[in-house]
């Protein structure tokens, strides 16, 4: 098989696994309709490859096309035949079987595999491998993974751990949106399916492995004489933030700042390592430079984690150390492209893995575009122009999937890394000397790491000034998958092509401008009103003409993970109006660290001296967006914007009586608010219950929405009112 025929292979059995996102990454169940038309555009693109392809691509004969179109076709296959499913004879099986397991406390036990970082050590997260379940006298010996969470005052538990615990297990809701943290998903993905609020534990044995105790002596050792942030970061740029436990506001603050990449195990700390490895050994003979250097990077992949950033850069510096034994020379980007399709041949679902995509995209530009961006500074010192070209390459191939997922870009990202890359560099190689010789004395590994003292300080100072700059942060509305794709391939076509070579600047400015362009359309053109539902208290975000209005931030779990990505993935920067409307005294999430909000409005005034107090009948104008308390002894708040009222009851009076005369809208309210007489006196258009119709005498009404039954709602003028949940809600 020749080089190219191999690529060829690799490339249809990536793209195969790629195209199972078609109907979506982790559904098992795909329809005969969307297997139909699957196989059908397979069969029908292979056909025209094999057809004119040929003369393009000499190196590969028309017989190899057809083989290409059926290593997709498998690919496709082997990608759905790999997705995580229930165990036939597993403890969620177990529970479709009998409900009542998820109605009444259960005693389990089993052994933890896998532990999170927890900010708060009230509530320990974990995976855990069942090995019984008890309820009552019923025992049973399923076998499950189980994503637990203990709270209380426990010692902190450990991969190794065998427990007891007394809790309640559950089934994750899916989200009320398609752009809201997937609970579900996230579990999926890692082969759980159940959850379980513990509150009882009985720690029966202790059986850490000797990698977390390892992993434990050396950040013993970096925190012997520094801080316990300092000592945290040190810890996590040696070892990878799910390693160490890195503090909170460090990594929030790395996050803001684009230096994520410092603190995940990645290629940058395997070449790190095996550089000094070899650097060391430089005047041994090679093959003692292979075992050695092998040695260390096997140790350091299982001091780490198997995450797929880590084994790439581990498969791509085996490789590496090979070629070396063998002395011979290495295609780098055939290297990828192998290491790419072992890795997933052992677990398909790293293709949709956030850090294997960038794991793979930031060393493709390395490959590619580092060598382009030296030649454009060679005025300046050669290790200079390095420095400066490393984050430039990665950081343009990683970019659009950043803006893509997060739609939030770190506007300096590339300015930090140019700055700090030497202390990076530094910090990284002084922390892997300390670890080791920490293994040794825990105080001589410390009195290292104290030498660093200084240059973590700076890095922690600059940082923090720079998150702290204008425009830290800039928040791009989503990207539809086209788009991303568009991105990429002009990015390849300049990258392969010489007529796009010498178009570059032309083709950069066309396509940035675009960009820009359909975002500030999209800004100032949306007109909509988003109703969601946290714990049965109504939260709306009206946005028109560039202005957004926040009715209610809901609690902090949901303005995290529902309200926080809905905001960034429609572009929105910041936060025009922040309305308190609740009837009781709920604490609204610090927003303002996430978005600048301008003005604020409360109905009570005394809670919040600086925001605006609501009057009755005082119109509030925000942009094209109208505010109004038409009654304060009922809470009845208009917003009107686009020619439709929408109304907001968030107290109900039954002695009150309402207004006579009022614009037909919409209605929003909890279910126990929507009596008889209010319906009768109000008679809307249409009705949103934050809630569930069960039992309700309104619940067969065609002009009623349920949150509980269609999760959250969006009116739009073109549309009307349409449910944002996903199929499966």
């Amino acid at each position: 098989m020749t080089f190219y025929r191999g690529i060829l292979l690799c490339l249809g059995y990536i793209l195969g696994l790629g195209l199972t996102g078609f109907w979506g990454p982790l559904n098992p169940r795909p329809d005969g309709l969307q297997w139909g038309m699957m196989v059908s555009a397979i069969a029908f693109v292979t056909m025209l490859a094999t057809v004119f392809l040929p003369r393009y691509f000499w190196q590969l004969p028309r017989r190899w096309w057809p083989l290409f179109g059926l290593v997709v076709l498998l690919a496709v296959g082997y990608g759905q035949v790999r997705l995580p499913r229930p165990a036939a004879n597993g403890l969620f099986a177990l529970t479709q079987a009998q409900p009542n397991l998820l109605q009444s406390p259960v005693e389990i036990r089993g052994e933890i595999y896998q532990t999170t970082n927890s900010a708060d050590p009230q509530h320990q997260r974990f995976w855990l491998r069942t090995t019984e379940v008890r309820q009552g006298q019923n025992v049973a010996a399923p076998a499950e993974n189980l994503y637990v969470t203990l709270t209380g005052d426990f010692p902190a538990l450990h991969r190794g751990d065998r427990l007891q615990l007394t809790g309640r297990l559950y089934a994750p809701r899916p989200p009320q949106n398609r752009f809201a943290f997937s609970f579900p998903d996230y579990l999926r993905q890692r082969n759980t399916f159940l959850g379980f609020s513990a509150w009882e534990a009985d720690l029966q044995r202790r059986d850490r492995p000797i990698s977390d105790r390892i992993r434990q002596r050396i950040q013993r050792s970096h925190g012997q004489f520094l801080a316990e942030r300092p000592a945290s970061l040190l810890s996590s740029m040696v070892l990878g933030r799910q390693a160490a436990n890195l503090d909170r506001e460090i990594y929030d603050l790395w996050v803001k700042a684009g230096l994520a990449y410092t603190v995940a195990a990645s290629g940058f700390h395997v070449s790190l390592l095996l550089g000094l490895v070899l650097w060391l050994l430089r005047d041994r003979a090679v093959k003692i430079q292979f075992a050695v250097a092998a040695g260390v990077l096997l140790g350091y992949v299982l001091l780490t984690g198997l995450q797929p950033s880590i084994l790439r850069a581990a498969l791509m510096g085996m490789g590496g150390l090979v070629a070396l034994l063998l002395d011979r020379q290495v295609k780098p980007i055939s290297l990828l492209l192998v290491t790419a399709t072992v890795l997933l041949l052992i677990n398909p679902l790293w293709l949709w893995d956030l850090g294997f995509q960038l794991s793979f995209l930031a060393t493709f530009g390395l490959f590619t575009t580092l060598e382009p961006i030296q030649k454009k500074l060679d005025f300046l010192p050669l290790n200079v122009a390095t420095a400066i070209a490393i984050p430039i390459a990665a950081s343009l191939w990683t970019l659009p999937l950043l803006a893509y997922q997060f739609n939030v870009i770190a506007s300096y990202s590339v300015f930090t890394s140019i700055v700090l890359s030497p202390a990076i560099a530094l910090v990284s190689l002084g922390g892997m000397i300390s670890g080791f010789l920490g293994l040794l004395s825990p105080q001589l590994g410390g009195a290292i790491a104290y030498i660093l003292v200084w240059p973590l300080g700076g890095m922690i100072w600059l940082v923090e000034r720079v998150v702290a700059l204008p425009g830290a942060q800039m928040t791009v509305a989503a990207l539809h998958w086209s788009q991303l794709l568009v991105f990429y391939g002009v990015m390849l076509l300049i990258w392969r092509t010489k007529w796009a070579q010498k178009r570059f600047v032309f083709l950069s400015a066309s396509l940035l401008t675009l960009f820009i362009v359909l975002l500030i359309y999209r800004h100032f053109n949306t007109t909509q009103v988003t109703i969601f539902s946290d714990r049965q208290t109504p939260v709306i975000v009206a946005q028109a003409r560039g202005k957004t209005v926040v009715i209610n931030g809901g609690s902090s779990g949901f303005w995290d993970y529902n309200l926080v990505p809905f905001l960034r993935r429609n572009g929105i920067s910041q936060i025009e109006a922040l309305v308190n409307f609740t009837a009781t005294d709920q604490e609204l999430p610090e927003t303002p660290q996430t978005f600048p909000i301008q003005q604020s409005f409360t109905l009570e005034p005394e809670t919040n001296p600086e925001a605006i107090a609501l009057r009755t009948l005082e119109p509030q104008r925000i942009g094209a967006i109208d505010l109004q308390l038409l009654q304060e002894n009922v809470h009845l708040l208009e917003i009107r914007l686009q020619g439709q009222s929408f109304y907001l009851l968030a107290k109900q009076n039954p002695e009150a009586d309402f207004i006579a005369q009022w614009n037909p809208g919409i209605l929003i309210a909890q279910p126990s608010d929507l009596d008889a007489k209010i319906w009768q006196t109000l008679r809307p258009q249409r009705a949103i219950a934050i809630g569930s119709p069960q039992g309700h005498f309104l619940a067969p009404n065609a002009i009623v929405h349920w949150t509980a039954t269609e999760g959250t709602l969006q009116w739009t003028p073109q549309r009307g009112l349409s449910s944002l949940a996903p199929t499966n809600f």
